[in-house]
C-alpha cells in the first residue's frame, strides 16, 4: 500500500503552510529521510522529509498553494499500488480535482509534449524555480509572488548562487524599466488591483497578525520608561573594536537582561527558580517580516558569544532559514530600533511571555550634574508588562537594576 505524504504541523500557531516546491519528480525513487519538497511555514523555511522509501507515484498539490495541516500532498509506493486513504482531506479543506473518490494511479511515462505558446508566462516561471537549485527557498518565494524568472537573475554569489541582494537589485530595474515605460499609472483608490500584489498577506504576514491581534486582545498591558547613561558602555564598545572584538549595544543589552532577569523572575515565562536558565528572544526584520530567534543560556554567555550567537540567528532569519526550534521557549524578549533613529517606543509582549523591553537609540543628549548642564550619551528603554504577573513597582525596580548594570558594565565582562 502507497504511503500518503502529509503537510505537517511544523509550529505551535501553524493551521497551513504554502508549499513551496518539489525536489522529486514522478518516478524519482526516494529513500527514507531524502528530502523531497520544501514548506514555508508561519515562522520559517522548512524541508519536507520522506518518512519512507518507494517512488513518488503521484503528486496532489502544486508549488505555489496554501495547504492546510493534514492535507495529502503525494503518494509514495510502487507503480500501481494505490493508498486507501488517499481520498481523504483534513477537515474543512478543500478537495483538489486529483482527491476524486474513485483514483487512479497511471502508468509512469513521460510528460505529454505542450506547444511552446500554450505555457503561461507565470507557468515559466514556476517551471524555472524548480529547477533552480542555486537559490534559497526566500529568494524563490519572493521570485514567485513578484513573477520574476530567476533565470534572468545575474548572480553574485558562490557556484553561480543567487543571492537575496542578486534578486533585490534586478527587481528594482525592472520596477524602474515598468515605471519609466507607464509614467501615467499610479495605484490608488480608484485601482483597487493596482498594488494588488503588495497588500496580499503572505504567510509570515497572516501568523504576525494573529499574534499581534492575540497579544493585545489577551494580555493587559502596562508600560514603563527610564533613560540611562551609556557612556560606559560606550567606551567599552569602542575598546572591543579597537582590539578587534567588535560587540553591539544590542548584545551588552541581552547580556545585561539576562542577568537582571535572574532576581526578578516573574518577568520571565518559565521557572528559572527551577531551571536557571534564561532564554531571550530579539527582534530581526526581514523583507517578509519581523521574525523573533531566540539566545539560549544567555546567562551562561558571555557578551562575545551573545554577539556570535545573536549574528547567527539573525543571518538566518534573514536568509529564510531560521527553524521554529530557533524560535520557541523565551523567557523574554528584546526589540531594538535604535539603529533606526527612534528615541523610545512600546513593544507588543509575545504570548505566553510576561514581558519585553523596547530599546531606542544611544543618543548626546544634555543632563544635569552636580547642578551643571552637560551632554551625555544616554538610552530610554521601556519595559511592557503583563499586569496580571507584574505590579508597577516590581516593573520599575527591574529597569532601575537594568540601568544600574549598564551603566557600570564592569560586571558584564567578568
Amino acid at each position: 500500500m502507497a504511503t500518503e505524504i502529509i503537510m505537517p504541523k511544523l509550529s505551535d500557531t501553524m493551521t497551513e503552510g504554502l508549499f513551496a516546491c518539489w525536489k522529486k519528480n514522478i518516478g524519482d525513487h526516494i529513500e527514507r529521510g531524502d528530502i523531497i519538497g520544501e514548506v514555508e511555514t508561519d515562522k520559517a523555511t522548512m524541508e519536507l522529509e520522506a518518512f519512507a522509501s518507494g517512488i513518488l507515484i503521484k503528486t496532489m498539490v502544486n508549488g505555489g498553494e496554501n495547504v492546510p495541516v493534514g492535507t495529502v500532498l503525494g503518494l509514495i509506493g510502487e507503480v500501481g499500488e494505490i493508498a486507501e486513504s488517499a481520498t481523504a482531506t483534513p477537515s474543512g479543506a478543500p478537495t483538489p480535482e486529483a482527491r476524486s473518490s474513485t483514483p487512479e494511479i497511471e502508468e509512469i511515462s513521460s510528460p505529454p509534449v505542450v506547444p511552446e505558446a500554450a505555457i503561461s508566462h507565470r507557468e515559466k516561471i514556476f517551471e524555472t524555480e524548480m529547477t533552480h537549485e542555486k537559490a534559497s527557498p526566500l529568494v524563490r518565494r519572493l521570485a514567485r509572488e513578484q513573477g520574476i524568472d530567476l533565470e534572468q537573475v545575474q548572480h553574485s554569489g558562490p557556484e553561480g548562487r543567487i543571492t537575496l541582494e542578486d534578486f533585490t537589485a534586478f527587481a528594482g530595474q525592472q520596477q524602474e524599466k515598468h515605471d519609466i515605460a507607464a509614467p501615467s499609472i499610479t495605484p490608488s483608490a480608484e485601482m483597487p488591483g493596482a498594488s494588488m500584489k503588495d497588500t496580499m498577506p503572505t504567510s509570515m504576514r497572516q501568523a504576525i497578525a494573529t499574534t499581534v491581534t492575540r497579544s493585545w486582545q489577551t494580555i493587559p498591558h502596562f508600560s514603563v520608561t527610564i533613560e540611562i547613561d551609556m557612556g560606559a558602555c560606550r567606551e567599552i564598545i569602542r575598546e572591543l573594536k579597537e582590539d578587534r572584538r567588535p560587540i553591539s549595544y544590542n548584545a551588552l543589552v541581552i547580556k545585561a537582561c539576562a542577568s537582571t532577569l535572574l532576581k526578578f523572575p516573574r518577568l520571565c515565562s518559565n521557572a528559572i527558580a527551577d531551571s536557571k536558565d534564561v532564554h531571550i528572544n530579539f527582534a530581526v526584520s526581514t523583507s517578509a517580516g519581523l521574525q523573533m530567534p531566540a539566545v539560549r543560556q544567555c546567562q551562561r554567555l558571555s557578551i562575545a558569544e551573545i554577539q556570535a550567537e545573536s549574528s547567527r540567528l539573525a543571518e538566518k532569519s534573514r536568509s529564510g532559514r531560521l527553524t521554529s526550534e530557533e524560535m520557541a521557549e523565551g523567557s523574554f524578549s528584546v526589540s531594538n530600533l535604535g539603529m533606526y533613529g527612534v528615541d523610545e517606543f512600546t513593544a507588543l509582549i509575545m504570548p505566553g511571555q510576561t514581558g519585553i523591553l523596547a530599546v531606542g537609540a544611544v543618543i548626546e543628549r544634555p543632563v544635569v550634574r552636580n547642578g551643571q548642564l552637560a551632554v551625555a550619551a544616554t538610552m530610554r528603554v521601556t519595559l511592557s508588562s503583563d499586569h496580571r504577573a507584574v505590579d508597577g513597582a516590581y516593573a520599575a525596580s527591574f529597569l532601575a537594576e537594568l540601568r544600574s548594570t549598564l551603566e557600570k558594565p564592569v560586571s558584564l565582562l567578568m
